[in-house]
């Protein structure tokens, strides 16, 4: 084996740790509670899903920013808080029928690592749900409850962007970092959804 692919063997087990600590996490999330055989049950499903669907290689280029770790962590568990808060509300108003949109959002990043972790945050956070990742356009499709009007549309891709400049922030490279530093994209403006059908915007 030549060096530069024990290199690369050994890159991609060390970020099979990180996968492994984020599967037990989702794991545990799902059940809602923070028990040893729950988490137990986690790493095990976890480690069996790497073994069974090994992932791609995945390249990481950046390096760890433990502030900016710290601030993505309290970020995510911050928003899963107040997002469950705000979708039992909606549950709980009898005959309200929220309107629901599915909307594209734009990445800037184009570390692959980047756009996974983007994506698994986002479809964790109650309200939103990841449809589609599309690595050839850098793209997130996302269905999106409670948005009543333009602004509601706008604020939820504010929303992924923020998560996207988090998750750089904390595990990106110079260049990642430069890119998430610029403007979104452009978008048109965005049809109203009515009576709880969504649309593509």
């Amino acid at each position: 084996m030549s060096p530069e692919t024990s290199r690369s063997a050994q890159a991609r087990r060390a970020l099979e740790w990180p996968v492994l600590v984020w599967l037990t996490l989702v794991w545990v999330l799902l059940w809602g509670e923070f028990t040893v055989g729950n988490i137990l049950a986690g790493v095990v499903i976890s480690i069996a899903i790497i073994r069974v669907f090994p992932l791609p290689p995945i390249d990481f280029t950046g390096r760890v920013h433990p502030w900016r770790l710290a601030v993505l962590v309290y970020a995510f568990f911050r928003d899963l808080v107040l997002s469950s808060i705000q979708v039992a509300g909606i549950v709980l108003r009898f005959g309200y029928q929220p309107v629901n949109s599915v909307i594209i959002v734009p990445m800037r990043t184009r570390s692959d690592l980047a756009l996974m972790m983007t994506s698994e945050i986002v479809s964790l956070v109650p309200g939103s749900l990841l449809i589609e990742v599309s690595r050839k356009d850098w793209t997130l499709q996302i269905h999106v409850i409670e948005t009543n009007d333009a602004d509601d549309v706008e604020a939820a891709r504010q929303r992924v962007w923020a998560e996207e400049e988090r998750v750089v922030r904390a595990l990106g490279n110079a260049e990642d970092i430069a890119r998430i530093e610029q403007p979104p994209p452009a978008l048109p403006p965005a049809r109203r959804a009515d009576h709880g059908e969504g649309t593509s915007s």
